[in-house]
């Protein structure tokens, strides 16, 4: 399932090139960018299927599983935006909504603001994986590590007004932070900043935690 076109978002497909068969779900948007890239062509269409959907339109992905495509405020990838740009330039970026067995669970790995529309896709779920890149807008540049404020990279910060922690914080569901830069604090078990997120109600995603529907 692809959500956005960030290379972080599809260069993972590159590894699963070996004639492994797989489905990709993605909206349009998404699959006529690997069209365009002739890197991609490594993914045979003989054993990869490129499948299409649309945004709040459910289908049935395998598995028992249910999936929904959700529309997230998000902006274009970096090698889009155009040259010199000083601000983010919105663009398509989504969340994935999995449904099995009554449950539900939706996965949003980026997003560049919480409106009430995130809030209402995300309050009747029973797990949300949110985007955790940095607990500071700053962050990078207080670190020494980039010129770009989290907003400007498309990445709501988890503190701080409008963060993560204030406009979900109230949300009734289990809420697991993801996709954290390796700047961000909340990754050191004993840091002041772990045991904010986690006096909010938050988890801090970890490799190998497993959900189950």
């Amino acid at each position: 399932m692809l959500l956005g076109g960030d290379v972080d978002a599809i260069a993972g497909l590159l590894v699963l090139r070996e004639r492994q068969p797989f489905t990709i779900f993605a909206p349009q948007s998404l699959l006529d960018l690997l069209r365009v890239n002739p890197i991609f062509g490594v993914l045979d269409p003989a054993v990869v299927r490129q499948v299409p959907i649309r945004v709040n339109e459910p289908i049935q992905c395998g598995a028992g599983l249910t999936l929904t495509l959700l529309e997230m405020p998000g902006k274009v990838p970096l090698y889009l935006e155009t040259q010199g740009a000083t601000v983010a330039e919105p663009g398509p970026t989504y969340a994935a909504r999995f449904d099995a067995n009554g449950r539900r669970i939706a996965i949003a790995p980026a997003c560049a603001d919480i409106n009430q529309d995130v809030r209402r896709q995300l309050g009747d779920c029973d797990a949300v994986l949110f985007d955790g890149t940095l607990f500071r807008d700053d962050e990078m540049i207080a670190a020494g590590l980039g010129a770009k404020t989290g907003r400007r990279m498309g990445h709501v910060p988890v503190s701080g007004p409008g963060g993560t922690l204030e406009r979900l914080g109230d949300l009734p569901v289990r809420k697991i932070l993801l996709h954290i830069n390796n700047s961000n604090p909340i990754l050191l078990s004993d840091s002041p900043e772990r045991r904010q997120v986690e006096a909010a109600g938050f988890e801090v995603g970890f490799d190998g935690m497993e959900i189950s529907l």
